[in-house]
């Protein structure tokens, strides 16, 4: 395959060797200068060279340029207009337009005619075409021989010869109300879990700090890590989805992490205490790898680091969460009150979820094989590297369980919330796909582990009632002997 990044025009080899010499006698024009009659006798050269192989393209040289250079945020079943312009007319030549993926945008079928243009583009030669959206993502948009149109054997253009499509959803009003009131209860469920928290409980733990600090690690080294890693490898070509396991990663825990290490028989002190140090220094640490890993995925996919957004979210959720602190310090009357009404507020989340889910159903079209592995290895790894690191330092039993389920489970509500408001459309509606599947995955390896813990305790029950303890009487019938 021969490639020129500098042109956009792409066709089989076949097709030119029979149109080169009609484009030959096209440009044996007396005006014709001798720099283009030698580009075109080379070119010549290397289609006859290659016509040959059935799998080989060759790009024209003639320069193409696309106006507009992309189409971004076109709103599904909208159409807009690109304008092609050549220096060539490309007579005899039928040339059409491509996407590398009609499901989520559909382009003009008919052969693109050039014709010249006028005003300041008097020496070009001018087309257009139509792209519709069709579906939520991205896609490219190329030319080439209409022949070679169903060739699997068709080169994949570059980012210099094809315009990028974005497509997006119409603006619905549903989904304004629903991340509307999330944001405003995440704000008041942030006050009250400042509130709930047991500073006693914090400030004891904290003068063994050797649990806290395998927790820290594991979470906010590993975990991020980790999972920029598994999605540079599922998600080679899908950065939202990459940035989407990526802040799914770098969350801190979760509050259901309390709940499976008390349901687990675990450290409860430990967890709350990870959960509630996690949450203070998520804060800094969410900012550090978004610009720095984060930056990477942005750059590739030609998309802004979020700056501003990401502070102003990490502030906005800081704040409440010391609020609730300073009552629960200054005003514990208050602290009591609004501690008591945490969990009616975890109530309140679950079924505005539930209806923002079947508002999006849409997404459930993104779930693919990678998607699937990447939500039960982000969680699973997390709980192996936990459970392993505290075992290396010697941590008993309900200290390993307590500090494996804290670096496994994140807090699903922040990552989706950072995504949502940092993010443009597309992208903020694709990546948030990945920390919903994350959170449904994350309770199938505690749940096996659960059944496993009450199956062994069963048998052990059943093992510990054949045993005749010590102090147990056994009555033993004696056989009288009859005497005669």
């Amino acid at each position: 395959m021969i490639k020129d990044h500098r042109h956009g025009l792409i066709a089989s080899p076949a097709r030119l060797v029979l149109s080169a010499p009609k484009i030959l006698a096209h440009k044996m024009q007396p005006n014709i200068t001798k720099t283009t009659a030698s580009t075109l006798t080379l070119l010549l050269i290397v289609v006859s060279g290659i016509a040959g192989t059935s799998a080989s393209t060759v790009t024209f040289i003639e320069q193409i340029e696309f106006e507009p250079d992309s189409v971004r945020q076109l709103v599904i079943s909208l159409n807009e207009t690109v304008v092609v312009w050549s220096n060539e007319s490309f007579a005899g030549l039928s040339i059409c337009v491509a996407s590398t993926d009609s499901e989520v945008a559909i382009v003009t079928s008919e052969p693109l005619i050039f014709e010249p243009s006028g005003g300041e583009h008097h020496s070009k030669f001018r087309s257009s075409f139509e792209v519709t959206g069709n579906f939520l993502g991205y896609t490219r948009l190329y030319l080439l021989d209409c022949s070679s149109r169903n060739e699997s054997s068709a080169a994949k253009p570059d980012k210099e010869s094809s315009v990028f499509v974005s497509v997006i959803r119409a603006d619905s009003g549903m989904d304004n109300y629903i991340l509307g009131t999330i944001t405003v209860l995440m704000f008041f469920m942030y006050i009250n879990f400042g509130c709930a928290l047991n500073l006693p409980v914090v400030k004891k733990t904290l003068k063994r700090p050797i649990g806290i600090t395998i927790g820290l690690v594991s979470q906010f080294l590993f975990m991020p890590l980790m999972s920029f890693g598994l999605a540079r490898l599922l998600f080679p070509d899908q950065p939202a989805l990459q940035l989407g396991l990526f802040f799914i990663g770098s969350s801190p825990g979760g509050a259901a992490s309390n709940i499976w290490t008390l349901v687990l028989e675990g450290n409860l002190d430990l967890s709350v205490t990870m959960t509630a140090v996690s949450t203070f220094v998520s804060f800094v640490t969410i900012p550090i790898w978004v610009f720095s890993l984060g930056g990477v995925i942005f750059e590739e996919a030609n998309i802004g680091v979020p700056y501003v957004k990401i502070a102003v979210i990490a502030i906005t959720l800081f704040v409440p969460l010391v609020i609730g602190v300073l009552f629960q310090i200054f005003l514990p009357k208050v602290s009591n009150f609004l501690g008591k009404i945490l969990k009616p507020f975890a109530v309140i989340m679950l079924p505005i979820i539930i209806v923002g889910t079947f508002t999006n159903l849409y997404l459930f079209k993104f779930l693919t094989w990678q998607l699937g592995v990447a939500a039960i290895l982000d969680p699973l790894l997390g709980y192996l590297f936990g459970a392993i690191v505290s075992k290396l330092f010697g941590l008993d039993t309900r200290d390993t369980i307590a500090i494996s389920i804290e670096t496994g489970i994140q807090n699903t509500a922040i990552a989706v919330l950072l995504l949502k408001f940092a993010l443009e459309t597309p992208e903020s509606d694709i990546s948030a796909i990945c920390p919903v599947a994350v959170f449904l995955m994350t309770q199938i390896p505690l749940s096996i582990l659960l059944i496993f813990f009450k199956i062994r305790e069963c048998r052990g029950r059943k093992d510990a009632e054949k045993v005749i303890r010590p102090d147990e009487y056994v009555e033993i019938p004696l056989k009288r002997q009859i005497s005669t």
